[in-house]
């Protein structure tokens, strides 16, 4: 399973948001740990789902019918809070609700001064880690810079590579290189991640032309010619995408030294991933109606 960024941070939720805050608010209010603990596990109707479904996790499975004894003693909720882990979540998107839902349970302690601390943790955080989101107050709320649509596309996505080896084969070779490209960024690793990138494109234009196209050029031309696009700009958007992964030097090929101005930035394997992945998201949609 490949981690979001701010799954990937939550590890350091520990040391960096409740450790310091119960330890702050020990005398004040000492059930801190049993609060945030409560809102984490019980989740009553209405409030959105953060954690993978019963029977994925069996350690999370474990924490869930536990739950009341976690809610007995402070450092009881501490200890359960210490085992949850990243893969627990849905995604980041379901951690951002969390934290969100967490600095509401805290109004009702009517302390300004741990509404404060909160906030000021939970924006460092944010910050040390980079991570794409924005801390809006009043109410305080973890709000995700990308729009939901995204995180829509790619789960589609891992749908339609789950049904097809090649695809998933394709998908998880991606994913591993992003990961890499993310921890250890060098020039390497984001040229690996941009061509895994446009093969995962390539596999996934051929599987939606019914392999009878097994060139992304000729797949996209096909596409191209059943205005399976807006417009031709849209389509070249894709073609130059891949000029430019075949080109630059060892990317796919070889590649012509003279096409290269700099090096690749972290921005340019983002761009690059982004135009890859979703024309892969949506091209199966585009030729649904060929099929």
């Amino acid at each position: 399973m490949t981690l979001d960024r701010l799954q990937t941070a939550w590890r350091y939720t520990n040391a960096e948001i409740w450790r310091p805050l119960f330890d702050r608010f020990r005398k004040a209010h000492p059930d801190l740990p049993i609060e945030v603990v409560r809102t984490m596990l019980v989740r009553t109707r209405g409030m959105p789902q953060i954690f993978v479904e019963p029977g994925c996790v069996s350690a999370l499975d474990k924490l869930r019918a536990d739950v009341a004894t976690y809610l007995d003693l402070p450092a009881d909720a501490r200890s359960a809070l210490g085992r949850v882990q990243p893969q627990f979540f849905t995604g980041g998107r379901a951690i951002a609700v969390l934290l969100s839902d967490i600095a509401g349970a805290l109004e009702e302690y009517g302390s300004l001064d741990l509404e404060l601390a909160y906030q000021t943790r939970l924006g460092r955080f944010v910050q040390r880690h980079s991570l794409p989101y924005r801390l809006d107050v009043a109410p305080l709320k973890l709000m995700p810079l990308l729009h939901g649509e995204l995180d829509d596309l790619y789960r589609g996505l891992r749908v339609k590579a789950a049904t097809d080896a090649r695809l998933q084969e394709a998908l998880a070779a991606f994913e591993n290189a992003w990961e890499r490209q993310s921890t250890d960024w060098s020039q390497i690793n984001a040229k690996e991640a941009i061509r895994t990138a446009s093969l995962l494109a390539e596999n996934m234009l051929v599987s939606a032309s019914n392999g009878r196209d097994n060139e992304f050029s000729r797949a996209l031309t096909r596409m191209r010619n059943g205005n399976r696009f807006p417009s031709n700009d849209f389509a070249n958007i894709f073609d130059r995408a891949y000029t430019f992964a075949n080109n630059y030097p060892n990317i796919r090929h070889p590649g012509d030294a003279a096409c290269v101005k700099r090096d690749l930035r972290k921005e340019d394997a983002v761009l690059s991933a982004l135009v890859f992945v979703g024309l892969s998201a949506f091209a199966h949609d585009l030729c649904a109606d060929e099929v």
